[in-house]
Formats: C-alpha cells, structure tokens, sequence
C-alpha cells in the first residue's frame, strides 16, 4: 500500500513521532463528545490503547487545545482528567 501525504497546514504544532493526525481527529472528537474524560475512558471510546490515548490527550494539553486535572480519590494515584479546550488557534 502506498504512504499517506505528510499532513502539513497550521492546524497546529508538529505531531509527535508516532501520533497521526486521523488518531489524534478521533480522540479530539470522542474527547469533546464526553466533555471530559480520563485516557483510559478515551481509550475505551476510541478502541486505541490507553497509553496510546494519553499520549494524544498529552499532546493537546501542550498545543494549548485541552487541558488536565487531577481528581484525587480516596486511594492510589490520583486520575488524570482532560477537558477540551476549543478548536485549533487559526
């Protein structure tokens, strides 16, 4: 099969190695349908692993488009959730 075109354009920062820009259209969309979500709730709704939504979610946080939390609970680490922030700057 034939490589897909780099994705180009100012729909925001460089993607990191090994994220794809149809992953990261399918976690935004799911991520902004929920509201808010942990990674591993993203991950259950897009079918990608969880470690593999965080790194997504991660990503959004540090291009400015989402933004994380901490909900403590009553034991063990403390859950991370991500909330959508808006749509890409222009």
């Amino acid at each position: 099969s034939r490589a897909a075109p780099a994705a180009g354009g100012a729909s925001g920062p460089a993607m990191p190695k090994g994220l794809t820009p149809e992953s990261a259209r399918l976690v935004e969309g799911e991520l902004r349908r929920a509201g808010e979500a942990s990674a591993s709730e993203c991950a259950n709704l897009t079918g990608l692993s969880r470690v593999s939504a965080r790194r997504y979610l991660e990503y959004f946080v540090q291009a400015g488009r989402a933004e994380v939390r901490l909900r403590y609970g009553t034991a063990g680490r403390p859950e991370r959730r991500y909330t959508w922030l808006g749509p890409w700057a222009e």
